[in-house]
């Protein structure tokens, strides 16, 4: 990809908690971030709102290296396949928010916008 999101760029995709757990009493949204390679498309960084670290840590390591021009599906099934804590809906909500916005940027370096 040769448009103007060719670098590093960040992307963000949000989703409100389950009520009751730690991570909904000290965020009330979750959030993740990822930095991508758009001329390759792979996440080069990640980060998520949740309390403890090895929770932060497991969800990056699932999320780093990630091709997101392969699409949604392998990697939300990552996630269904090994990661069962609560915030597993909200999780998955907001990385279909990142994939969204990630063809958003692709189509509009396609389009020449």
């Amino acid at each position: 990809m040769s448009g103007a999101h060719s670098g590093l760029v960040l992307i963000s995709g949000y989703a409100k908690l389950p009520a009751n757990i730690t991570s909904e009493e000290v965020f009330k949204t979750l959030v993740v971030v990822v930095l991508v390679d758009m001329q390759l498309g792979t996440i080069t960084d990640a980060e998520c709102s949740v309390v403890t670290e090895v929770s932060k840590k497991f969800i990056s390591g699932i999320l780093i290296g990630y091709n997101l021009a392969s699409g949604p599906d392998a990697l939300i099934e990552r996630f269904e396949k090994s990661y069962f804590g609560q915030t597993k809906k909200a999780i998955i909500a907001s990385l279909k928010m990142i994939f969204e916005k990630y063809s958003e940027l692709e189509r509009s370096d396609r389009d020449g916008k």
